[in-house]
């Protein structure tokens, strides 16, 4: 059973919320019920859906860190879900979390577009999700699955110096006079700015609150207020600056980079509750891969200059996952294929948005791709969409 997951700061999340719904979106994406979505072009039938998961931290804001190569994808005629997460210790309530999410927008995507195969891609942490989502979800199916950059690893390897420096300073951090909730602040204080607002009297009380200990005197009452005159006059000076940015959409990226770091203080807590190592850790999830694998094709993309890569390893544990499988059921198969390509662990992530890179295709031409560093995040694109053509799902 997995543990509960850590509590929510649900003054928090309803002010971000309600906010978040005057922000302009980024470019086609719509958001629906915690999930990002870009249909194909034209409402043509899509191909397949491909339900995406980034990696760690950036999986917060995948449609924003994975935009092009998604965009690209959606081009090709695939409908794209994007499933937002955040980073935790503990794997199977994130991907609770996860199918939750798709499960709210899965009936009306059916609805409006039929049934259509579901295929799982995801990158390094996100990869090693839609592993286990495959493997110990049996209530999600995935006709087919795409892990970019798979890595399992245990928390001292992905994080070195995890038990030396990071885990007696996450303690300390929490343990500290407020706790997280100084962090917090600053975080609510930083997604006012980026949501182009002054900050609520509530929301400068709990700053006050918070950092009273060093703060001089007439800063420590309990409620502090900006008066309504002032707030309007400032309001009104901010407001032509504040609606050009958003009409940019530059606030929305501003405020999906805050859902990256709003994830500090929730694993300061993990640690701080006594979170040492992942759960599952990495032997338990290779044997439930081993056990219960059960995605009928599988595409593994590798890239050369990719030094965490484990792509090699849990290629043949999905093989013995097939002989397993077929020891069971003798007439199933199951395809597994794996690519190596030109290209680092961040890859995926190296592509300004599609709009942008096509204006910028049309000022430098053909050697665009090259000059700015995403002809290997087009490399990636074209594998994925080659494979899934051909595997006729």
């Amino acid at each position: 059973m997995s543990s509960p997951p850590p509590k929510a700061n649900k003054k928090r999340e309803a002010h971000s919320s309600t906010s978040r719904e005057k922000l302009t979106r980024i470019g086609r994406w719509e958001e629906m019920h915690g999930n990002y979505v870009l249909a194909p072009p034209s409402m043509q039938q899509p191909r397949a859906l491909i339900h995406f998961l980034g990696g760690a931290f950036v999986g917060a804001a995948p449609h924003v860190a994975y935009r092009y190569i998604l965009e690209r994808l959606s081009d090709r005629g695939y409908l794209i879900v994007a499933t937002p997460f955040n980073l935790s210790f503990d794997y199977l309530t994130t991907c609770d979390s996860i199918i939750d999410k798709f499960e709210r927008i899965a009936p009306m995507l059916a609805r409006q577009y039929g049934a259509v195969p579901v295929v799982g891609v995801g990158q390094s942490c996100g990869a090693l999700l839609q592993l286990l989502i495959t493997s110990l979800f049996p209530d999600t199916p995935r006709a087919a699955n795409v892990l970019l950059s798979f890595n399992n690893k245990e928390v001292s390897e992905a994080v070195p110096f995890f038990e030396e420096v990071f885990a007696p300073l996450f303690v300390g951090i929490s343990e500290g006079v407020g706790g997280t909730a100084k962090l917090e602040s600053l975080l609510d204080l930083a997604r006012a700015a980026a949501l182009g607002e002054l900050p609520s009297d509530e929301l400068l009380s709990d700053v006050s609150n918070n950092f009273a200990s060093g703060l001089p005197l007439p800063f420590t009452q309990e409620q502090m207020s900006i008066p309504s005159a002032l707030r309007e006059n400032i309001a009104s000076a901010i407001q032509p600056t504040s609606t050009a940015l958003n009409e940019a959409g530059i606030l929305s990226i501003l405020n999906q980079g805050l859902d990256v770091i709003d994830q500090i203080p929730l694993l300061v807590n993990e640690v701080a509750d006594g979170a040492r190592d992942f759960v599952p850790p990495p032997d338990m999830v290779k044997t439930a891969a081993r056990r219960a694998y059960r995605a009928r094709r599988t595409l593994l993309i590798q890239y050369k200059n990719d030094g965490i890569d484990e792509s090699e390893e849990v290629e043949e544990l999905l093989k013995e996952a097939e002989s397993i499988m077929r020891m069971k059921r003798p007439m199933v198969t199951m395809g597994i294929e794996r690519k190596v390509l030109e290209g680092n662990h961040a890859t995926p992530l190296l592509a300004p948005p599609l709009d942008l890179a096509s204006r910028l295709e049309d000022v430098l031409g053909e050697t665009a791709p090259e000059r700015l560093l995403y002809a290997q995040a087009d490399d990636t694109v074209n594998e994925i969409a080659k494979w899934l053509e051909e595997a006729q799902l």
